[in-house]
């Protein structure tokens, strides 16, 4: 007689805990800043070590990937490249899971879990939450097992890990820096940028002009070393008449316009590239 349901573990199931070093966390954060504005959520490969069942993730890489809710395509090609470049570099650091970003799992995930299981036994799922549900940055690890019945596999379950943050010495000073609650500010455009500088620039100028008039008027003692830097300052400043610093401005301009199309031609050879190269795979 067989009975109603069998859970049948996957070879992952003697994980006992997941620890995660901070240079991991901020490169998964960095990725999601940088992400595509179209983009929801970035995905990667996990790289670190297992002792005794306990998995701990040094590093990782992003992998491109494009999803909707009919089908998922992860870039194979780019993640099996990044991973034999790692190895290069740190032969010690080993495949251990994938990482994403988003308060909570995701339909696809199982499917991209059995490829890292594939190319992984004991593959975990980091699941990290960029969003800030609750004002609370959380991480949760998952390891999965099949549910079957009988011989039929149903689903796939994740069973989560306890999880913990690791810091070396070296790595705690960075962290507590960037955790001091230092005001953060939104940062300037170019054309925000310029105006801001320039600003600053003739404010500066302003106090110069006034701390000059004042030590001619005998206002008040001038200052000797003061005296020497707006003097080498002056000195440094290049004089050109009005038609030749116009054509050096445009040439400058035609420069930049330059930079900036030959940029964006490469930003688009480099999209057009990952789309050709991905490869997908089906949600079931």
């Amino acid at each position: 007689m067989v009975s109603n349901s069998v859970l049948l573990p996957t070879a992952g199931t003697t994980l006992s805990a997941v620890r995660i070093h901070p240079v991991a966390l901020m490169s998964i954060c960095d990725a999601y800043i940088r992400r595509n504005e179209k983009q929801d959520r970035v995905i990667g490969t996990l790289l670190g070590a297992i002792v005794d069942g306990v998995v701990e993730v040094k590093n990782c890489y992003v992998v491109p990937h494009n999803e909707s809710s009919e089908q998922v395509a992860v870039d194979i090609a780019h993640h099996r490249t990044m991973y034999e470049l790692h190895q290069r570099v740190s032969s010690s650091e080993i495949l251990v899971g994938w990482f994403a970003t988003g308060p909570a799992l995701y339909n696809s995930d199982a499917l991209i879990q059995e490829f890292y299981t594939k190319e992984a036994p004991n593959s975990i799922h980091l699941l990290v939450d960029t969003t800030l549900t609750d004002n609370k940055f959380s991480v949760q690890a998952f390891m999965s097992r099949l549910l079957t019945l009988g011989d039929k596999v149903l689903a796939t379950e994740f069973v989560e890990l306890p999880c913990e943050t690791i810091f070396a010495d070296v790595e705690l000073v960075g962290v507590e820096l960037l955790t001091g609650g230092f005001e953060v500010k939104k940062p300037l455009g170019d054309s925000e940028s310029l105006v801001t500088s320039l600003k600053r620039l003739q404010d500066l100028l302003e106090q110069a002009h006034a701390y000059v008039d004042d030590v001619v008027e005998g206002r008040v003692k001038g200052n000797p070393t003061i005296g020497r830097h707006l003097a080498d300052t002056l000195a440094a400043v290049p004089h050109f008449s009005k038609p030749e610093f116009e054509r050096l401005f445009n040439e400058n301009v035609q420069d930049v316009m330059m930079v900036t199309y030959l940029s964006n031609l490469l930003r688009t050879q480099l999209a057009l590239a990952e789309k050709l190269g991905t490869s997908q795979l089906p949600i079931m």
